[in-house]
């Protein structure tokens, strides 16, 4: 099928029709701008419009025009009549070419542009029409000069009489009639065109892949103008934003890998009928038997398209299960009517998609039985209904009907990810509302489980949803809300019976990106992938890459088959070259493929042999997907091999000038490392230089680079080894294997071994050790270190990269065949700058994280003092300066509002970030300019690649900076609890209390600012609702602290500004979210440990670092007998009042009972540790000493 020309058919088709189209709103009395110049009016059983006389039926017609452009506008209106028209005569011209009707389109004779369907009539052969048609029509045929107008009344009847037309494209008596373009008939007309086109071959006439291909094509242009247009996308422009037909090679492979595979397994010696599944994937090994999904019969195999476009890939299952029923001796009528019935379902939220998948089922069961051809026998297609469910008369039915009638209000933006959730009695009542109604068959539809699903889904990221599509998909698709194929994989996943196979394509974004890492673990550990075709640019046209995969609704330990048919992402390859890719691995898994000899300079395809090549990649895969989360993020990597490529001509390897080295293992992890903050600070060792300066300093743990998550310049700093004694424990047990020692404590660039995003590169200034996952290379002269930084962190050495292994692991020696870079003395002075000014900037914002062990104060606070340092700057009292007197003599204090100083965070920081964005840019154009690749790469950087702000303050759509207020404010409070339990003063910066047993003069209270700070005592923070009885809750602290900290006259609008960021109350936020956050800021090793009850009834933090055996028993005693006591105090008095008490009140006091029984239960079981008088030494770490309290501490996952 010519494609391209396809393509040229469809868009000059659309142009034509639109133009005449357009053309009919002036004869019917619109201006541009679709309001009505004149309207007909009603006169005695007719109308008159225009000075003319019309009928009744027009003025009715005309009426529903005129609502359908005010509620839609013109241009909607315009499309939706010409793709009415493409569509209905497209379909009388494929049914000609399949010998179901006769050739009424066909012209009489060349040159005359009189269709058969008029000659016929002029002759006295009409088609079945009504009297009123008849009547309208009679007057007409003897004057030969009104063809068009016959043509348009011959051609309405004959889609009334014909039932395929009736029944898939609606009923014709509506506006569209009235927007037949005048034109129709003319020399360059659109039935001109079809008539002789040369763009669709007589063959493909009888492929229902036709279908697909003109579908997309035709809206390919709405398509450019919706995303051109760029923005949310509205309900109406999601069809067209969304749809891409796939090559029919690619539906085959999924099909016959999920309906193919499951008939197989159940029909193991039924070889014969497989002998045409030519894409079928043989597994490793078979399937076992309690993985295969048992069917009793054919009749039960419920399969299902839930984004069914044009209907592709149903055409395909139809073909596979026609075949396998008549395989078992089922008739052809019998077979059809069970598919249609009883198998298969498609869905899409697109009518016109709707109407041209039924057509061309339709049209696959006419070529096998002419008998469809009347439709007493539909396929079950659906599309998004106009109306909701009726509500039963059963006030409990009827409420669960309003909940799904809620939904469905937003059917047309939502489609088929709608969730209902049914009792068996509303689904009984929703099945009796019978066939016909369509809300109740889509319900029933989206709440059935399948044996198979078989989609290519919509692809919308979630920074183009719209609000409605946006908050649905957060809700009930958390995992998957990065984009709407990925939902499509959740629906996919829920929507399948137990063992149940799903086939896909979609966007290979989801194997790797770290936005897709919830679907991936899921996908990891409850189901099995079966097999996955791993494409690139080809198989839809477009500039990103594609994968086709099949999944078993099943947890099995076999592997499973990969194939990889490119070698970078951004090198497109026709998809007949890749399906001829993967029939040439699948019948050979040695095969290997050069795919460098794939284009020419130019960009053409100059050769496609496929031959052998040892020299080339490897394609076929057989791998275990629990290895997968062996990878940080578990991207798909299915690849584990070294390649080994030659140093580019005409330049020196990068190991000529640097030893690129692999650091140790020390094959226990858990043992001999820690996060720096789970330790004793005095037991850390920085700043050493060497093995010898370490030994000296009688430190235990010292700072160890383990790579980490993609980060550029600076940071990935957080990680501790125990090296005391110069490594002594490490190096007295088997299994650490410890490479390059002489380089350990040495400065160098790093980068992590594997990253599913890039690869960073990172100056380490730091004395530190490596590990095998942080490799690192050390320059031959010192000097060089920011110039290499620099080429380093560019767009060709990210090329270079993917050149060389373009798998997920960047090993030693792959960095080693880098080119060297070069430049003139003037151009590295100027790249030495860059990378030195994006290296502070990196650090500056790795070290204003309290996660850094260089962290010296929140940005807030120190906006904060250099506020006040400013303003006591100008008057002459800079000693005691808490506030100065304004022109009138008021008082006015040298502080700003934490509003304001938010707004300096962002403001210093968006500078910051679009430095860094410069330079980065800059040193691309650079080094692009110095190896000559201006045509190959741009220097341009996405927002999203650069590495700072990664804690969640930003997040970046539509490539601008979108700040999250709620996160800085969280770094604030973080900071805020450090200051109420001694790890962080207010007056002096950095680390204060972070080792056990302080002394009094390290929790002395101190003064800032005028006011006197209490280092809570007991080490114990309540977090309680505020009007509990505790006076140091830390609701109750924190609203203290900002006092000292920002000045007492700015609190109130300072809690304001803390609420609305937060997005709730403080309380709500302490009691429910913050030790959540805490979590995750410290990656789940909280150095404030929470000691809660089952439900939260009772909970208070204790700082790690100052707890000992006696805390369990303060917070005990002190705390948490206290709030019983203060509880039953409360009931009682609650209880004597109970007469008066209303209904609020009463629950109330079943809460407070509730309440009472949860924190005595959880008594015993605290006084049973408290009484084990628990001590830990900090070395251990977070894990081991948390698990030592048992279940007093809430879950750490």
């Amino acid at each position: 099928m010519e494609t391209n020309k396809l393509k040229r058919f469809a868009t000059e088709a659309r142009n034509i029709l639109m133009q005449g189209v357009a053309h009919r709103f002036t004869a019917l009395g619109f201006q541009p701008d679709g309001t009505p110049v004149e309207e007909p009016q009603l006169l005695g059983g007719g109308a008159t419009f225009m000075g003319d006389t019309v009928t009744e039926d027009f003025y009715h017609k005309w009426q529903s025009l005129a609502a359908a452009i005010r509620r839609h506008g013109l241009k909607d209106v315009v499309e939706e009549a010409a793709y009415t028209w493409f569509n209905r005569l497209m379909a009388i011209r494929i049914m000609t070419k399949n010998g179901l009707i006769p050739p009424v389109l066909q012209y009489e004779s060349p040159g005359v542009y009189v269709p058969l369907i008029v000659s016929e009539a002029r002759q006295g052969r009409l088609p079945q029409m009504s009297e009123e048609e008849r009547s309208k029509l009679m007057p007409l045929l003897d004057d030969d000069g009104r063809t068009a107008e016959q043509f348009s009344l011959l051609i309405v009847a004959f889609c009334h009489a014909t039932p395929i037309l009736h029944c898939c494209f609606g009923h014709i008596a509506d506006y569209t009639e009235l927007l037949l373009p005048a034109n129709i008939l003319a020399e360059g007309g659109f039935v001109d065109l079809i008539n002789h086109t040369d763009f669709i071959a007589e063959e493909d006439y009888r492929s229902s892949e036709l279908i697909g291909w003109l579908y997309q094509f035709y809206i390919a242009e709405k398509k450019d103008e919706v995303f051109a247009a760029k923005g949310k996308f509205t309900a109406s422009e999601i069809p067209a934003a969304t749809q891409i037909f796939t090559p029919n090679w690619i539906v085959k492979y999924m099909v016959q890998n999920t309906v193919g595979r499951i008939y197989l397994d159940n029909n193991p010696y039924e070889t014969e009928v497989a002998q045409d599944w030519k894409y079928l994937v043989n597994p490793s090994e078979p399937t076992p038997d309690d993985r295969i999904l048992r069917y009793g019969d054919l009749t039960d195999l419920r399969l299902a398209d839930l984004a069914c476009g044009s209907g592709h890939i149903l055409g395909e299952m139809f073909d596979m299960l026609y075949t396998i029923y008549i395989n078992e001796g089922y008739s052809r009528r019998e077979a059809i009517e069970h598919i249609f019935r009883r198998n298969l379902t498609g869905i899409d939220i697109d009518t016109r998609a709707k109407q041209l998948a039924q057509f061309a089922l339709l049209l696959k069961a006419c070529q096998r039985d002419a008998s469809f051809a009347d439709c007493h026998c539909m396929p079950r297609v659906l599309d998004m209904p106009k109306t909701g469910l009726p509500l039963p008369a059963d006030t409990r039915l009827a409420n669960e009907i309003e909940a799904v009638n809620k939904t469905l209000a937003d059917a047309d933006t939502l489609g088929s990810i709608m969730k209902f959730s049914l009792s068996p009695a509303a689904r009984e009542w929703v099945v009796s509302l019978g066939e016909e109604n369509e809300a109740a068959q889509l319900v029933l539809a989206l709440t059935d489980k399948y044996v198979v699903l078989v989609m290519n889904p919509p692809y919308m990221g979630g920074g183009n949803m719209n609000a409605v599509l946006s908050n649905y998909v957060k809700k009930n698709y958390e995992a998957g809300k990065a984009d709407l194929f990925s939902v499509f994989m959740q629906v996919a996943e829920e929507r399948l019976a137990k063992n149940g196979k799903y086939g896909m394509i979609n966007l290979p974004s989801w194997l790797f990106l770290s936005t897709f890492e919830k679907i991936r673990t899921s996908l990891i550990n409850n189901y099995h992938i079966d097999s996955l075709l791993h494409m690139g640019r080809g198989i839809f046209g477009i500039d990103w890459g594609s994968v086709a995969f099949v999944v078993t609704k099943s947890q099995e330990t076999t592997n499973g088959i990969y194939f990889r048919l490119h070698k970078r992402n951004f090198q497109h390859i026709y998809y007949y070259h890749i399906e001829q890719l993967f029939l040439k691995v699948l019948a050979d898994h040695s095969f290997k493929y050069n795919f460098d000899s794939y284009r020419d300079e130019e960009g053409r395809v100059s050769t496609f042999t496929l031959s052998h090549d040892e020299s080339g990649l490897q394609l076929y895969y057989v791998a275990n997907q629990q290895n997968f989360e062996k990878i940080p993020g578990c991207p798909i990597g299915y690849w584990v091999s070294e390649k080994i490529f030659s140093r580019f001509a005409g330049n020196l390897a990068l190991s000529d000038v640097v030893k690129p080295l692999t650091g140790l293992q020390t094959s226990d992890n858990a043992r001999f490392l820690r996060y720096w903050h789970e330790v004793d600070l005095e037991k850390i060792g920085f700043g050493c230089s060497s093995t010898e300066e370490a030994l000296e300093t009688k430190k235990k743990w010292f700072p160890y680079n383990k790579g980490g998550s993609y980060r550029k310049w600076y940071g990935n700093q957080s990680l501790l080894i125990n090296w005391e004694n110069d490594g002594e424990e490490i190096k007295s047990i088997k299994g650490p294997v410890l490479r390059n020692p002489n380089y350990y404590f040495k400065k160098s660039i790093s980068w992590s071994l594997t990253s599913s995003v890039g690869c960073g590169f990172r100056y380490n200034p730091n004395a530190a050790l490596f590990d095998v996952n942080g490799m690192s290379l050390f320059p031959n002269e010192e000097k060089d270190f920011m110039f290499l930084l620099g080429a380093l962190n560019t767009t060709p050495y990210q090329m270079f990269s993917f050149i060389i292994n373009p798998t997920l692991a960047l090993q030693c020696g792959d960095v080693a065949r880098f080119p060297a870079p070069t430049s003139t003395p003037e151009k590295q002075i100027l790249i030495e700058r860059l990378a030195g000014q994006n290296y502070t900037i990196s650090r500056t914002d790795w070290d204003a994280h309290e996660t850094s062990w260089d962290f010296q104060e929140n940005e807030l606070v120190r906006l904060s003092k250099e506020v006040q340092h400013s303003c006591c700057a100008s008057t002459d009292n800079t000693s005691t300066c808490n506030d100065v007197n304004n022109a009138d003599g008021a008082r006015q204090e040298c502080r700003a509002s934490l509003a304001d100083l938010v707004e300096a965070y962002k403001e210093h920081w968006t500078e910051q970030f679009l430095q860094l964005h410069a330079n980065e840019e800059e040193l691309n154009r650079q080094f692009i300019e110095i190896y000559g690749l201006e045509d190959e790469l741009t220097p341009d950087v996405p927002p999203e690649e650069i590495t700072i702000l990664q804690q969640g303050e930003i997040y970046i759509e539509n490539g601008q900076i979108v700040w999250q207020n709620d996160v800085i404010v969280k770094q604030l409070i973080s900071y805020a609890v450090g200051c109420m339990l001694g790890r962080y003063r207010l007056d002096k910066p950095g680390l204060h209390i972070a080792h056990p047993e302080p002394t009094a003069e390290e929790i002395a209270a101190y003064t800032f600012n005028g006011k006197q700070w209490s280092i809570d005592e007991d080490d114990i923070l309540p977090l309680m609702p505020s009007d509990t009885d505790f006076a140091d809750n830390a609701t109750v602290m924190f609203k203290r602290w900002l006092v000292v900290a920002f000045g007492e006259d700015t609190l109130v609008n300072n809690l304001n500004c803390v609420e609305a960021a937060l997005g709730k109350s403080l309380d709500d936020y302490f009691v429910k979210d913050f030790w959540k956050d805490h979590k995750k800021m410290y990656q789940n090793r909280p150095i404030y440990w929470l000691f809660s009850s089952k439900k939260g009834a009772f909970q208070c933090l204790a700082y790690m670092h100052r707890m000992n055996a006696y805390t369990a028993e303060r917070i005990r005693t002190k705390y948490l007998l206290p709030h019983i006591e203060w509880l039953v105090q409360k009931q009682s008095e609650m209880e004597a009042n109970a007469a008066n008490l209303n209904a609020r009140e009463r629950k109330q006091l079943d809460s407070i009972g509730r309440q009472i029984a949860e924190c005595r239960e959880y008594h015993d079981r605290l006084h049973t540790v408290a009484d084990e008088q628990i001590a830990f030494d900090l070395d251990d770490g977070v894990v081991v000493n948390y698990a030592k309290f048992g279940d007093v501490l809430a879950k750490l996952k």
